[in-house]
């Protein structure tokens, strides 16, 4: 049987302010949301930089870390998962100190953006880079051995070299400036820790500084020369 009633107005309209007070809510919600992220990605990242902070760099690396530890138990279990490899890199801009007393704190933070962009393309999608401290950046390397940590680490410092201090050349203002960078290289090993790793690095990075900087070290060497 067909009804003929006609549609109530006064519930069609109910209906249409409890659809508007929906989409008002959903769209504050969305709102929240977007704000939510940002807050998040603001905790995340350094906001002179763009690159991880610290603290966020520490807890996924650790977890890389056992991600590889668990890979090597299901080799030796006849069990070929995951990535088996971890390597790290401690960077250090040369004369940071020097090129913010010439020419400016100003400059010198653009100069860190410049190299923290040149670094973010000079490594892998699936490499986390950081903001360690001040002028000093660290990258891990998820699935790198200490070779293909080398390569990396050598191209990235070619990168910088001939890339940033070329830009100014034209200005007379910074015909002296010269930039670089001093990369210290520390590769997994069973039973070592990422505090002990990111050490490793930092120390091989200040050998490369002793070298007379602008160089890439490597722990393992490092260590071999303070053994002599």
């Amino acid at each position: 049987m067909v009804n003929n009633e006609k549609l109530d107005s006064g519930s069609f309209e109910d209906k249409k302010a409890q659809d508007s007070l929906l989409l008002e809510k959903i769209n504050r919600l969305e709102e929240e949301n977007k704000g939510l992220k940002e807050a998040i990605k603001n905790l995340m990242n350094d906001e002179l930089t763009g690159l991880k902070r610290r603290a966020f760099f520490i807890e996924k690396s650790e977890q890389d870390l056992l991600s590889v530890i668990s890979s090597e138990k299901q080799e030796t279990e006849n069990r070929k998962e995951g990535f088996k490899d971890i390597s790290f890199l401690f960077c250090d801009i040369d004369y940071f100190k020097t090129i913010n007393d010439e020419y400016g704190h100003g400059f010198g933070d653009e100069i860190l953006k410049e190299i923290a962009l040149i670094i973010k393309k000079s490594v892998r999608g699936s490499d986390t880079v950081c903001r360690w401290g001040g002028e000093e950046m660290t990258v891990s390397l998820l699935g790198a051995d200490e070779n293909k940590a080398m390569e990396i680490a050598e191209e990235l410092r070619k990168n910088v070299n001939d890339n940033v201090a070329v830009k100014y050349v034209t200005d007379p203002k910074y015909s002296g400036l010269k930039v670089s960078l001093s990369i210290g290289v520390s590769s997994f090993e069973p039973g070592v820790s990422f505090e002990e790793l990111i050490k490793r690095a930092d120390e091989a990075m200040y050998w490369a500084k002793e070298k007379g900087r602008n160089k890439v070290v490597k722990y393992s060497d490092f260590l071999k020369n303070k053994e002599k």
